[in-house]
């Protein structure tokens, strides 16, 4: 593995990626990091991307490519690993840029937490866990759509890879040496199964906070302004908040303004939400309010109760202890969610019907039937 960034390739033309792409055919795996700004827009704008193969780093400056074909084709290679480390984001790039997700995708923080390691452990950290080598991050908010791009800039860049090819042989053996392998190979197929399936435009609604604090009238009226503001989003390119924030819409959907009037005294509405959008407003909220009850969404999940809280208390302390008695991080072998929709509908979420079912799901399910 080579210690230097200094023989990186810089690919700008298609001929030179299919070339490339013809020598990472061979690779054991990938490791792969993108670069993007989506400070104005709805869609992450890619700016560079990284790819680590066969001890080589490579930068891979998308403005100028029109053929992504062969790049495509091995993401979508099934017997080729690409290695990541926290693939949120990342898998918004790939998605607008190649209408595709990695396959097998490994996320190097998810392996990091099952591994025990910690939870949400960030790049600069599992660098220094695994190689003792500090990385300096002084680039991460840089014009990564600025031409030419700035020697500080491709080596921040190559570094991400370059360190990513280290550490890959690294994770795959403490998680072997452990029995958890399986466990990150499971565990991210998840993750790149659920990005396959974005939500459709009129479930958005549901990430708005205190959902359950409105009535299910109400809750239809924000249905609907989530749906137009996603799709009058997607259809200008910017970005959500910059048609209407989260506590507006919220807000919008709790007083149902009758006019433009009321709409303005919103406080959370500006006065150039209610000059562009006013009247489209107040016919989505007229719709929301004129809908037959059989249209409304069903109740959103309240708060627990107080007794629920403890019971949820109890079977978090049993995750904990499993968790600890494996060497995973807690946050990652159980989340919140998980043991509060046990409580709720008494059924195993997706998340623990995977190899947690028989570590921990099964015992979750048990306590909880025991307590009703």
């Amino acid at each position: 593995m080579t210690d230097s960034v200094e023989s990186r390739v810089y690919i700008d033309t298609d001929a030179a990626l299919v070339a490339a792409c013809e020598r990472w055919a061979i690779a054991p795996f990938l490791a792969i990091d993108t670069e993007f700004i989506r400070t104005d827009t709805f869609y992450p704008i890619a700016g560079l991307l990284q790819v680590g193969a066969n001890s080589e780093l490579y930068l891979i400056d998308p403005l100028p490519i029109s053929d992504w074909s062969a790049f495509t084709a091995l993401l979508r290679r099934s017997d080729l690993p690409k290695v990541i480390h926290s693939c949120s984001e990342d898998l918004e790039v790939f998605q607008v840029l190649f209408q595709c997700i990695p396959q097998p995708l490994l996320d190097t923080q998810i392996g990091a937490a099952l591994a025990g390691m910690g939870a949400g452990l960030s790049y600069q950290k599992l660098v220094m866990d695994c190689l003792g080598i500090h990385v300096e991050k002084g680039e991460t908010r840089s014009d990564w759509l600025r031409r030419p791009l700035s020697e500080s800039q491709c080596v921040y860049a190559a570094l991400d890879v370059l360190y990513l090819q280290r550490i890959y042989p690294i994770l795959c053996q403490r998680l072997e040496e452990k029995g958890a392998l399986a466990w990150w190979h499971e565990d991210c197929e998840l993750i790149t199964k659920q990005a396959e399936k974005p939500l459709i435009v009129t479930e958005y609604y549901q990430r708005i906070k205190s959902l359950w604090k409105l009535s299910g009238r109400q809750q239809y009226i924000l249905q609907i302004l989530c749906a137009w503001r996603e799709t009058e989003a997607r259809a200008r390119n910017i970005p959500r908040g910059r048609v209407l924030k989260d506590a507006a819409c919220f807000e919008i959907a709790r007083h149902a303004p009758a006019d433009s009037s009321q709409l303005g005294r919103i406080k959370e509405v500006s006065p150039g939400s209610v000059r562009r959008y006013g009247d489209t407003i107040m016919g989505l909220v007229a719709e929301g309010l004129a809908g037959d009850d059989s249209v409304l969404p069903p109740p959103a999940p309240k708060p627990l109760t107080s007794s629920q809280t403890q019971h949820y208390k109890q079977m978090k302390a049993v995750a904990e202890q499993a968790a600890n008695e494996l060497g995973v991080a807690a946050e990652v072998f159980v989340k919140k969610r998980d043991i509060e929709e046990i409580i709720r509908t008494g059924s195993l979420p997706t998340a623990l019907s995977t190899w947690r079912k028989a570590l921990i799901g099964d015992k979750l399910i048990s306590l909880n039937e025991m307590k009703a």
